[in-house]
């Protein structure tokens, strides 16, 4: 069994696990890298529970004992050489007050490893997975509902530029929700938005969508999360960092690299087709100014002239 497969495996199991076997199988599935270097013991610490439940995980999924688990992963990481080398390190924590100037720096320095670790791993493959599954897509519902909203909402705005199939499930309103009710098929496509603690409401459209036969592509912190389970691709994303909020910077990474991705590769002129929406918002006034006074479409911006800057301030 490959590492793939035994995944696969726990994830088919999750919800059947005892209480204290689901948080093994949810630290095997959240931290593969320690599953292959630390021993049962280092992992059992880790997770605060008695060496035996490590062992009772591996007989729920018909192995031997943990030492096998741990054999698949470790087959794993010598498979993919020095790929783990620029993995992104542990999330900091912070145990004292720091100044603000250090946790200021601190953040940047979080962001800038969590995203550095899209480049290794599985993270990058899903995401060309997810493109492929959004771009072959007949419509295309955007969900995410509290904290996660704004990550469906960027991807639905930038999307509607070029493409016609886009929608964005809105609270405010019901928007978007008949036709989520009465119009998904096995042709259709949800990107979902869904952080721990989930939201029961997304979790019941996810399931709706899910049995209508909609392939889902989730954005998510865990693959152990129930959302990670259900999708047909899931992107897990870091959003831990100094502060007392989760944050949603990969998460909007990988939306707007989902958004590029279908954009490069759209059968349609892609430039006419943003250039035509750019001039319908400004014949409907949505935008300040005069459309003569910005740059044409999908052109660069030049810089405006340091005069001008200082006339306009």
């Amino acid at each position: 069994m490959n590492q793939a497969a035994l995944t696969a495996l726990i994830k088919e199991r999750f919800d059947r696990l005892p209480r204290q076997v689901r948080e093994v199988a949810a630290f095997v599935l959240d931290h593969p890298h320690e599953v292959a270097v630390l021993s049962m013991r280092e992992q059992a610490r880790l997770i605060e529970l008695p060496p035996s439940t490590m062992t009772r995980f591996a007989k729920a999924l018909g192995l031997s004992g943990y030492d096998a688990v741990r054999e698949v992963f470790k087959a794993s990481l010598r498979s993919h050489g020095s790929e783990f080398g620029s993995r992104a390190q542990g999330l900091v924590e912070l145990h004292q007050r720091i100044g603000e100037e250090a946790l200021a720096m601190d953040l940047v320095q979080t962001a800038e490893a969590q995203i550095r670790s899209f480049a290794s791993g599985s993270t990058m493959p899903a995401i060309m997975r997810a493109a492929k599954l959004l771009s072959a897509a007949r419509d295309i519902f955007c969900l995410g509902l509290r904290g996660s909203f704004p990550v469906a909402f960027q991807f639905a705005h930038v999307c509607e530029y070029f493409a016609r199939n886009v929608t964005l499930v809105d609270g405010a309103g019901e928007s978007g929700i008949m036709k989520l009710m009465h119009q998904p098929s096995s042709r259709d496509v949800a990107l979902i938005c869904s952080m721990a603690p989930h939201s029961r409401r997304a979790m019941s459209i996810a399931t709706h969508l899910q049995k209508a036969g909609v392939r889902l592509v989730v954005i998510t912190d865990s693959a152990s999360s129930p959302m990670a389970r259900m999708a047909s691709e899931a992107i897990i994303v870091p959003n831990k960092g100094a502060s007392f909020f989760d944050t949603l910077l990969p998460a909007f990474l990988v939306a707007e690299i989902l958004a590029a991705l279908m954009a490069a590769t759209a059968k349609i002129n892609i430039k006419s087709q943003i250039a035509d929406t750019e001039r319908k918002l400004w014949g409907v006034g949505e935008w300040w100014g005069s459309q003569g006074e910005q740059a044409p479409a999908l052109e660069p911006r030049a810089a405006a002239p340091t005069r001008n800057r200082r006339r306009r301030a």
